[in-house]
């Protein structure tokens, strides 16, 4: 059984070993670097062994970096950034 201890930022889990389904569960936390180091170790641990939840975590963050590069190459109109800014103060 796995007991979850959610900290400010960081989710812990105080078990000493995880299943495929948390280690998928947890692969967005590990890659916004959101794990307690304990929890990481343990993903780790986990992806050593586990070839397909390691290809898992490799297919997640190669999505989040498309993704990204996606948002990144977005034109925003002129008028939508200048209301943005002046909602946010700046």
């Amino acid at each position: 059984m796995e007991i979850w201890k959610r900290s400010r930022s960081m989710k812990v889990i105080l078990t000493s070993r995880i299943a495929c389904s948390e280690a998928r569960k947890l692969a967005d936390a590990y890659l916004d670097n959101e794990l307690s180091i304990e929890t990481k170790r343990r993903v780790l641990e986990h992806t050593q062994s586990c070839e397909a939840c390691r290809d898992w975590i490799r297919a997640s963050a190669r999505l989040r970096h498309r993704v990204q590069s996606a948002v990144r190459r977005l034109e925003i109109p002129a008028h939508f950034r200048r209301e943005l800014w002046a909602a946010l103060g700046l």
